[in-house]
């Protein structure tokens, strides 16, 4: 994975900065090993955080899953089955949600993060692949080049083994659902993630490039990636045409404002808005040319980015504008959402969890509380 370009968090996959293990470490397959209890699970490494209802949850490294039932006051770690890192975790209601992570992990809740069932992983993932190319490309013969291309990519992923991550998910309901990730892979579930299809067929991406953020806006789904990879379906999920974006370096996130409006982040704080669907782009500028890493919408419509240095971005107008935030200087965030009335942002990254009450609630910041 060595050409795979991810923000910064998604590479500091160590020991838990001051936490510790409160268990003895072991030699084991993680994909297969449990994750181990931390002693300060909110000072972790944290690579996404999501509302299940009233709750708070959060996912990390080496397979750790935090929740909070008071906004980011306190923290507590479950059980969860794997101890590779999670990258994105994200809630279709207050009970049931999703987590997806390295070497091909899918994980389900049904009972708001308290329990997570594994639901896909790399070594199955890819052994759908190489059995979907066979299928398509039967027909072509055993002499056709094109055929034979696709035959090779696919054993080879099936002879990496599970050492690629999805990176993130969508959700259209209950049952219908769509994981993307590292190397252009995209897998899509009609049955609530019993059974899972390959959809590399369904996208336009030859190169094979990474896939960040997968979004809905209004009534279309639309990717982002590497090498200003924008994709665009106008038939929920089937087909995802590619959109010639004005940047070609790397959109890390993609925030969704209202119907057709799309904001893309990425290297050396390059955004773009659109409000036409991707027909047109306007460059917006930012305070700080640094790589941008996460976004959210507040309840009142602000968006909030936040890039790799640790600063927070404010925009009251669509996106048109941004202000630097007037909050603590942070580690760098990975993730962030403002349960309740917005006033507080709960952030995560390599600082573990970190609350900032914005500005005209409260000046002053707070990491992760009592455990």
């Amino acid at each position: 994975m060595n050409r795979i370009i991810i923000p910064l968090m998604l590479f500091l996959i160590s020991m838990c900065p001051g936490a510790g293990y409160a268990g003895k470490l072991t030699v084991s397959d993680p994909l297969d090993s449990p994750a181990m209890p931390v002693r300060v699970p909110a000072r972790c490494v944290l690579l996404d955080i999501a509302q299940a209802g009233a709750r708070l949850v959060a996912v990390g490294e080496r397979g750790l899953i935090i929740i909070s039932d008071d906004r980011g006051g306190s923290w507590r770690q479950v059980n969860v089955p794997t101890r590779v890192s999670l990258t994105c975790v994200k809630f279709l209601t207050s009970t049931s949600g999703w987590a997806v992570g390295h070497s091909g992990i899918v994980l389900q809740t049904e009972d708001g993060g308290g329990t997570w069932t594994r639901r896909l992983d790399g070594i199955t993932a890819a052994k759908l692949a190489l059995e979907a190319v066979k299928a398509g490309t039967a027909p072509a013969g055993p002499d056709d080049k094109e055929a034979k291309k696709r035959l090779e990519a696919a054993r080879l992923l099936v002879e990496d083994g599970p050492d690629k991550p999805f990176l993130d998910l969508y959700f259209e309901n209950a049952q219908t659902g769509f994981v993307v990730g590292a190397y252009g892979l995209i897998f899509r579930t009609g049955d609530g993630g019993k059974t899972w299809q390959p959809w590399m067929d369904h996208i336009e991406n030859a190169k094979g490039s990474h896939l960040y953020a997968i979004r809905a806006v209004g009534n279309h789904l639309y990717i982002s990636g590497e090498q200003g990879l924008f994709l665009r379906s106008t038939d929920h999920g089937q087909n995802f045409t590619k959109i010639k974006a004005p940047y070609g370096g790397t959109f890390f996130t993609m925030a969704a404002l209202r119907s057709d409006v799309i904001v893309l982040a990425g290297l050396r704080g390059n955004l773009f808005r659109t409000e036409d669907r991707g027909k047109s782009f306007t460059q917006v500028q930012v305070p700080v040319p640094v790589s941008l890493s996460a976004s959210t919408v507040l309840p009142d419509g602000t968006l909030i980015l936040a890039n790799q240095a640790g600063y927070l971005l404010a925009s009251r107008d669509g996106g048109q504008t941004f202000n630097l935030l007037d909050v603590p200087a942070m580690p760098p965030v990975a993730a962030m959402t403002a349960p309740g009335d917005g006033a507080t942002l709960v952030t995560v990254g390599v600082g573990g969890v970190i609350s900032v009450r914005l500005p005209g609630a409260a000046p002053k910041a707070r990491s992760g509380g009592a455990q």
